[in-house]
């Protein structure tokens, strides 16, 4: 035990005072919007994912989580061509403890902004904020991509086994989400200013319980918008030496917040 690496130990030592939680860990996972006890019927992706790609029979149990973090032990009770029923006991509230972070980025274009989406997902991020920049070149303003990304999240959430799911906002201007920033952010850039990762951690004293990271498009912050993001509460960082794509800044960005997380929970 003591020569296995601390984030396993602590794993380990987690299952080994809550048998609950190990049982449930070895259960197939079903997302659903909220978490209440009785029966629920699932939706018809979900039922479709249990009955037929899964075959789950009647009685088997599973895991259930939903989007703020519940949990609870569940049954199959019956599924049928159409439908999938389970019966929820137990609920449990997941309290989610140390930094938690959010990533506002410009989009890249058509499948990598969907494998971006599920990669922040996996990582811990709490909330998505699709930005409109000067320089974007992908914008969109309807429903249909931000429900389908918060479909893509929701699997992304099963898979992975965090506790609930990546929240996803409509797409924002730059000004507004920083004029209504709250926590401490950080904006990535190339500018000889930036800070690097290392430096930059050292200006979150005392410890905050939120951090925004701030993703610009492909072709860079304009002068306008750097501007914009010159004022207190927002730090300029840098990502190494070399010019990354969106999609490529957003998740080395988020693994850095999931590597601050780990650290300081040791």
């Amino acid at each position: 035990m003591d020569r296995l690496p601390a984030i396993f130990r602590r794993a380990i030592q987690h299952f080994e005072t809550d048998p609950a939680r190990l049982i449930m860990h070895r259960m197939r996972r079903v997302h659903v919007a909220q978490l209440n006890a009785g029966e629920i019927v699932l939706a018809a992706a979900d039922a479709h994912h249990l009955r037929d790609v899964l075959r789950l029979p009647d009685g088997a149990d599973v895991e259930v989580f939903d989007d703020a973090g519940r949990t609870a032990q569940g049954v199959i009770v019956w599924a049928t061509a159409q439908h999938v029923v389970i019966k929820v006991e137990n609920i449990r509230q997941t309290t989610p403890g140390g930094l938690s972070w959010t990533v506002a980025s410009a989009l890249p274009k058509g499948s990598r902004a969907d494998w971006m989406i599920e990669k922040l997902c996996e990582l811990g991020t709490a909330l998505f904020v699709p930005l409109k920049t000067a320089r974007a070149v992908v914008l969109p303003e309807g429903q249909e991509k931000r429900q389908r990304w918060m479909r893509l999240a929701a699997q992304a959430a099963r898979q992975s086994r965090r506790a609930g799911v990546m929240r996803i906002d409509a797409l924002t201007e730059l000004g507004s989400f920083v004029q209504r920033l709250d926590a401490p952010a950080w904006y990535f850039t190339t500018e000889g200013q930036a800070l690097s990762v290392s430096e930059a951690l050292k200006t979150l004293h005392p410890e905050p319980a939120r951090l925004n990271l701030l993703i610009g498009p492909e072709g860079g912050w304009t002068e306008t918008e750097m501007s914009i993001m010159k004022r207190p509460g927002l730090t300029p960082v840098r990502l190494g030496g070399t010019i990354l794509r969106v999609e490529t800044a957003a998740v080395a960005a988020a693994a850095i917040a999931a590597a601050v997380v780990d650290h300081l929970s040791t």
